[in-house]
């Protein structure tokens, strides 16, 4: 008894002291990426106006978009998705800390005997007992492998609680880009049926000037084919309608065309007032969930690390146990019995043919491509950035000179329609100018709907601090912990 309980005040000290020894591989630390301090085409100037741009849509003053997004973010499949893959995650780092802890576990058992006497007047005697038991285990950290293990379990939490606010931003955007191309189509079917109705009057201004002879049988046959030609493209316009109304349906998690009755009517298109917070590249680093999902894969790889290194090094376990008992019952006097034991086992690999080596090869291996996916995942995002930026810019030229080209076709239209009632040109001037009228003007409505697009690519790209999406979720009183 001596011995073992000798044996035991010096095992205790000896794993407190080596459980606080050291952490084995290597501490994570930020890269630092050399990048330019400003986007290579020049930022320009969208609004004055700098909105909260947690909610940035909404200084579109448009609410039937707020109202779609308000349900988007309360039944979007994909959200929902992501946030179950947080509490897959939570779950896996709960686990892997109670896996790290103190095991303890219980038994109890009773048994009865009966025996009977070989004497002609036997008696019989029943002995009947107990015992109950706890036994418990213990691994001590020694060498920081099960704090690596933690290390990763939060870092894979953490990068799955970012990738919930990419897709977070990609729902949005994607609401928003389709609820735009709907009112683009919109339009451009708006315009579409007012130039049928002109090229009809111009059809009925033929018609006329024949009765006098001062028209041929192919200027009719002309003006009737640029009707049919008009009429021809509508329903192709009314496809894509349905079609956006049906995506849109998809994104808020219910049945395509759910909310036709609400999407239906013509309403123009949203005009932001607002600018996004476009920055520097460094401020990606910062806003983009992406970028920080990246570099939590990284902290994750790295401590792997750790995690395959510790398992070089013996492993320190204590185990113990606590047993109660008593028998006797039934037979005379009750023996009690309790008994305690505690003891420590080192388990040491001597040699396993270089397994483990390996294992710590590859997570080194894993975290170097972690560090360059970080890295690609960076310049993606600045690229997305100086895309939108050229995109934006150009958008705002195409439709500012669209603007002038409009005006000018109308002119020339109205100069060659009166021109062809006064007899002074043939009727081919004017179905040229109609009709490159009629184009003009779907080719603004398009550059008008581009331009919206770009802006949306701009919020997009720069991407909503953690923050931003807390805030808003707060506001709305949705809880993105549960979708």
């Amino acid at each position: 008894m001596s011995v073992k309980r000798l044996s035991i005040c010096c095992a205790l000290p000896l794993m407190i002291g080596l459980s606080a020894c050291q952490t084995v591989g290597p501490d994570y630390v930020a890269p630092k990426f050399d990048l330019v301090g400003a986007y290579t085409p020049a930022v320009p100037v969208i609004a004055a106006n700098q909105a909260d741009h947690g909610r940035w849509w909404e200084s579109t003053r448009d609410p039937v978009l707020s109202e779609l997004i308000a349900l988007g973010l309360a039944n979007n499949l994909d959200l929902r998705i992501a946030a179950s893959r947080i509490e897959e995650a939570r779950a896996v780092a709960r686990g892997v800390s109670g896996a790290n802890g103190i095991e303890v576990g219980a038994s109890v058992n009773g048994d009865a005997e009966r025996g009977t006497s070989s004497r002609e007047r036997g008696s019989q005697t029943t002995d009947i007992g107990y015992r109950a038991g706890i036994d418990f285990s213990w691994t001590a950290d020694v060498w920081g492998g099960q704090q690596r293990e933690d290390e990763v379990a939060l870092a894979d939490y953490l990068e799955q609680v970012y990738l919930r606010e990419d897709v977070y931003l990609t729902v949005i955007a994607d609401i928003v880009r389709n609820y735009i191309e709907l009112r683009g189509t919109q339009k451009r079917q708006e315009l579409l049926r007012s130039s049928l109705d002109l090229q009809r009057q111009t059809s009925n201004i033929v018609e006329v000037r024949m009765q006098p002879g001062l028209a041929s049988e192919l200027d009719l046959s002309r003006a009737r084919a640029e009707v049919s030609d008009i009429e021809a493209t509508l329903p192709t316009l009314q496809t894509d309608i349905d079609r956006s109304i049906n995506a849109i349906g998809i994104l808020l998690g219910a049945q395509p065309g759910s909310y036709r009755d609400r999407l239906v009517d013509v309403q123009p298109l949203p005009e932001f007032d607002s600018a996004p917070p476009i920055g520097i590249p460094a401020d990606l680093l910062r806003r983009r969930p992406d970028v920080r999902a990246a570099e939590l894969s990284l902290i994750s790889a790295t401590a792997e690390i750790g995690v395959q290194t510790a398992d070089l090094y013996p492993e320190l376990t204590l185990d113990g146990s606590l047993a109660l008992g008593a028998t006797g019952y039934g037979t005379g006097p009750i023996v009690r019995t309790a008994m305690a034991a505690i003891g420590a086992l080192i388990d040491a690999t001597l040699y396993d043919g270089g397994a483990r080596q390996a294992d710590i090869d590859v997570a080194e291996q894993q975290a170097q491509q972690a560090f360059y996916g970080y890295q690609q995942t960076l310049l993606v995002a600045i690229q997305d950035v100086e895309s939108a930026i050229y995109g934006y810019v150009g958008a705002v030229q195409q439709r500012d000179s669209l603007i002038s080209s409009v005006q000018y076709h109308r002119q020339a239209f109205e100069q060659s329609r009166v021109r062809y009632v006064q007899g002074l040109s043939n009727f081919l001037d004017v179905l040229d100018s109609q009709r490159t009228l009629t184009q003009s003007q779907q080719d603004l409505a398009d550059a008008e709907t581009d331009l919206e697009l770009e802006t949306i690519n701009l919020y997009a790209a720069v991407g909503l601090s953690v923050d931003d999406v807390e805030r808003y979720a707060d506001k709305a009183g949705i809880d993105m912990n549960n979708g």
